[in-house]
């Protein structure tokens, strides 16, 4: 099949290596197929020479008469025969959809068929509009609206980096074990993918384009996109979003919140029209109306009485009778949270709130976090506005309540110290797989971006604490900026020694070895003069030192580094705690590959029995443990316990990653590859 390929076929087609590239990303973004299977179809992938390509193709044309045919409908053949139609997102990612519009969304019917028909032109539109006009959620409703318009719809909020959203996404065959690097390239070929019948929103895009240096790249993705932004993006479609302009509208809108409008229909009137028909703060003062805490005449007089004391550099200024609206919005705001006689409770949740990132937190976990005895407040909180909560529970602030709350409560590590603690606590405990381990490391950013470090020695702690957990999850996006903090932060010989450690491990997990074994010596030889005062960093140093070597086949250096790593801990007799088990784990691994498989299971025997007292048998770390003993065993000829602990191990990974069956189906197809090589051995050697 392949020679008749070669010799009949390719000599009539127009492009070759389109139509291969096209059977490639088939198979790439087909979750139904095995990563095994995969690689099994396109290996050395990609092809120089026409035989691979017809070989490839030969081999797909022969996996696809294996599977089950289904027929598709005569509408979808024609849209891929003219190549318009996208993958369908849902079968490949697990995240991006879209929130719902907020139930009491009024009016706009006129914007959002300006927009379609815009888009209908159009491929890349910026909706821009000042802060609190209603860009999310008139984004989200259009979304709602023409959805069976696109064949996807996704959803991105903007954090500051478009690359870290794109490597984020939660894609069906990611990896645990992937580097950003690794995801962002496949995530983003994905992407490219999409054609014009699919739509990507990113909400609050508040930056300036040469500010992102992935926004050129993502401005040449073939399907729609939808920025929303209060930055000015002249030399692009833009839409810019008013103020609603039919009163009765915004009336119908307060009526939602505040029942006894008939009776004060004239004075809401001039309530809307003193927050200058602002949606946001409109919404806050029907929320306060209907709470009872304000009556209409007295809110209306402390309206009036409002003078603007907030500047501002926004970017979009549009003014009214003189005055910047953005300061004017943020008066009002300031009025209505004043009028609220907020209690000390209330303004530390919205104080520890301001560190959560835009995409929210579960109420409970949030309570978790906080040492929150109840819930009361931060539900009085979600009555008055100024906490916003989804259908899921999920809680978040506003972005303009946000700044607020960030300029009014000066959030600091002391005055978070509850929340900031468990959060470092959390990450102590790196044996534990944390399902939100995205929304603690996010969370970690804002304190480093947003909280004052009054406490210097508290914030180090943090920082040095939270490091390694984001190694454990390849978050290289965080690793950067705690790098960037710590260098700036580093005193003594103790702290530049950490900081070298963790420059290599950072340039470790882009698999720059040679640059990270650079940073590890440096650190090294600082290591003579602190080892007395910190001896887990100085072992921790010279294990890792062991393992660079060991990628470099200097099987002499690993050696003489890892054994002198476990050493200074049985001296230092720190052996037994929790902290050195990935230490003594790397040790037991290299001693069975260096040919010493009964010292590794002496070693790793006794790593899970730490671990089962300090965290739980039911850990990634305690199968990982169990898994390296099955090896040590197998190397010791003894198929019977490497047999008994392997098993163990899978059952452990199926509970741990339960969420994530590629990665258990990945190592049931290692154990099978493990037992079949065994066996042709055995065979070998009779």
């Amino acid at each position: 099949m392949a020679k008749d390929i070669e010799n009949n076929i390719f000599p009539i087609m127009y492009d070759i290596d389109m139509a291969v590239g096209d059977l490639y990303d088939l198979i790439v973004y087909d979750s139904t197929i095995s990563e095994q299977k995969r690689e099994k179809i396109y290996e050395k992938y990609p092809y120089s020479k026409d035989n691979e390509k017809s070989e490839f193709i030969s081999r797909l044309i022969c996996f696809s008469m294996e599977r089950n045919f289904v027929k598709r409908d005569t509408k979808t053949q024609n849209l891929l025969s003219a190549r318009k139609l996208s993958p369908i997102v849902s079968y490949y990612i697990y995240d991006g959809f879209v929130p719902k519009p907020c139930k009491y969304f009024c009016g706009r019917d006129f914007e959002l068929q300006t927009l379609h028909s815009m888009l209908e032109d159009n491929n890349k539109i910026f909706i821009q509009g000042v802060v609190g006009i209603g860009k999310s959620e008139f984004v989200k409703k259009y979304a709602a609206e023409y959805r069976k318009e696109y064949t996807n719809i996704l959803y991105f909020n903007y954090s500051g980096d478009l690359k870290q959203i794109i490597a984020d996404c939660d894609f069906s065959d990611d990896n645990i074990e992937e580097n950003e690097d690794i995801r962002f390239k496949r995530h983003n070929r994905f992407l490219r993918s999409l054609k014009e019948d699919s739509l990507i929103i990113i909400d609050n895009f508040n930056t300036a384009s040469s500010k992102d240096s992935l926004f050129s790249i993502i401005m040449k993705y073939r399907c729609k996109i939808i920025f929303t932004t209060r930055s000015r993006f002249d030399n692009y479609m833009c839409y810019d979003l008013k103020e609603i302009s039919d009163i009765d509208i915004l009336v119908n809108f307060v009526e939602y919140f505040y029942k006894k409008i008939s009776e004060n229909t004239d004075i809401v009137k001039q309530i809307i029209e003193e927050v200058h028909r602002h949606t946001f703060s409109v919404e806050l003062a029907a929320r306060l109306l209907a709470s009872g805490i304000s009556e209409p005449e007295e809110l209306l007089k402390k309206l009036k009485e409002t003078k603007s004391v907030l500047k501002t550099n926004d970017k979009i200024n549009i003014t009214k009778d003189g005055i910047n609206s953005k300061a004017t919005y943020y008066d009002h705001i300031h009025t209505l949270l004043s009028m609220s006689s907020l209690s000390e409770e209330a303004k530390n949740i919205m104080r520890n709130m301001t560190l959560i990132p835009y995409e929210g937190i579960n109420l409970r976990l949030f309570a978790q976090w906080t040492a929150l005895k109840n819930l009361n407040t931060v539900n009085d909180l979600i009555e008055y506005g100024f906490i916003q909560a989804d259908d899921y529970r999920n809680i978040m602030l506003y972005p303009l309540i946000q700044e607020i709350a960030i300029d009014d409560t000066k959030p600091s590590i002391t005055n978070c110290d509850i929340m900031i603690e468990n959060i470092r606590n959390l990450c102590l405990f790196h044996g534990t797989d944390l399902p939100y381990h995205k929304l603690l490391f996010k969370t970690a950013e804002n304190v480093v971006n947003i909280a004052e470090h009054n406490d210097i020695e508290r914030y180090k702690l943090f920082l040095k604490d939270i490091f390694p957990y984001m190694e454990k999850y390849f978050y290289g996006y965080g690793m950067r900026i705690i790098i960037s903090e710590l260098q700036n932060l580093s005193t003594d010989k103790t702290d530049k020694a950490l900081l070298l450690d963790y420059k290599a491990a950072y340039e470790n997990i882009f698999d720059n070895h040679k640059k990270a074994l650079q940073y590890e010596i440096q650190a090294a030889k600082l290591c003579d003069d602190i080892v007395s005062l910190n001896p887990h960093l100085v072992s921790n140093i010279y294990g890792n030192l062991g393992t660079l070597y060991y990628t470099k086949g200097q099987s002499e250096k690993t050696k003489w580094y890892v054994e002198l790593a476990y050493n200074i801990l049985i001296n230092a007799k720190l052996d037994y705690t929790n902290d050195n088990v990935i230490q003594m784990c790397n040790y037991a691994n290299l001693s069975a590959d260096m040919g010493e498989p009964l010292k590794a299971v002496k070693i790793l025997k006794r790593c899970m029995k730490i671990v089962k007292e300090y965290n739980s048998e039911y850990s990634s770390d305690y199968a990982n443990i169990l898994w390296s003993t099955g090896y040590a065993y197998l190397q010791m000829g003894d198929k019977i316990s490497a047999g008994s602990y392997f098993n163990k191990a899978i059952n452990i990974y199926s509970i741990v990653w339960e969420s994530e069956p590629e990665l258990i189906q990945a190592k049931v197809n290692e154990l099978q590859e493990v037992e079949q090589i065994t066996a042709a051995i055995a065979v070998t050697a009779i």
